[in-house]
């Protein structure tokens, strides 16, 4: 099993632990606050599963069916997970007008500290992870859990404002339900964006590409735009090209740059040209 999966996995399995220690605690406590943190929670957990089966998806190999790889199916995914989502922040948001609140029991300020600790821990660990290999998915989950965290912390102000203020408990409520809804919206609108195609500049790739070009004298490299699809790109090729060059060579001249730029490995797997006519 791969490192990412491996990493998502143990998330997955915190989160699960992390959401039923405050839904429980939250419901033997009487504190609705607690509960609905719960469930802000039970949306990592919802993320977790749903990026280890978009991983396991869009790092499919292309083929000639899905020649762009399976990258498309990761954001349809994770757009699935944001409506998901969406739908826990509404039920969180209607609950908390719907619950018998009472002073909240400082034995909440223990569960919380617990709760923190375990996810402190494991938005660090997939930090690091998520640094050593490179993967944007890791690094993003260790963002969202982090969240989690500061939700959490949110609870050690409520109880004590409790103490005095009767409605400081629906209030928390009704702001962790605002903050799940934020994280789906944000979620849903990122990967509508991405299965759209996604602009990307790699000067790696652009430094290889220029040097192709330097042995096409007839050929003015101008630009080039990448546009990413899951784990592939698709390369568009900004060239102007003298007036005396002929379609014959023209075309000649595409078919190899074509497979010299796919044998660098560079995951690009269109290629298009935008071509000019220069002097």
């Amino acid at each position: 099993m791969k490192t990412e999966q491996r990493a998502l996995i143990f998330s997955a399995f915190i989160n699960m632990i992390v959401a039923l220690i405050k839904i429980i605690g939250g419901v033997i406590l009487g504190f609705g606050t607690l509960i609905a943190d719960g469930f802000y929670t039970v949306s990592d957990f919802i993320t977790d599963i749903l990026a280890i089966a978009g991983a396991k998806i869009g790092k499919k190999r292309a083929n000639k069916r899905y020649p762009l790889g399976y990258g498309n199916f990761e954001y349809i995914i994770q757009m699935i997970m944001g409506f998901v989502i969406l739908l826990v922040g509404i039920v969180v948001i209607v609950m908390s007008f719907n619950m018998y609140y009472e002073t909240p029991s400082f034995l909440v300020i223990l569960v919380a500290l617990v709760v923190m600790g375990l996810k402190i821990y494991s938005s660090n660990l997939l930090l690091m992870v998520g640094k050593k290999i490179n993967s944007s998915m890791l690094i993003n989950s260790s963002k969202e859990s982090f969240i989690d965290v500061l939700s959490s912390g949110m609870i050690l102000v409520i109880v004590v404002i409790g103490q005095f203020f009767k409605d400081a408990d629906k209030i928390g409520s009704i702001i962790i339900g605002i903050m799940i809804l934020g994280q789906a919206f944000k979620i849903i609108y990122q990967n509508a964006i991405a299965l759209i195609g996604e602009s990307s500049n790699d000067n790696k790739i652009n430094d290889q590409i220029a040097r192709i070009f330097s042995h096409y004298k007839k050929i003015n490299y101008k630009s080039s735009t990448l546009i990413k699809h899951g784990s592939y790109y698709h390369l568009i090729l900004n060239i102007s090209i003298n007036k005396d060059y002929t379609i014959p060579s023209l075309i000649k001249a595409e078919y190899n740059i074509k497979k010299q730029i796919k044998s660098k490995n560079l995951g690009i797997k269109f290629i298009d040209f935008d071509i000019t006519q220069g002097t």
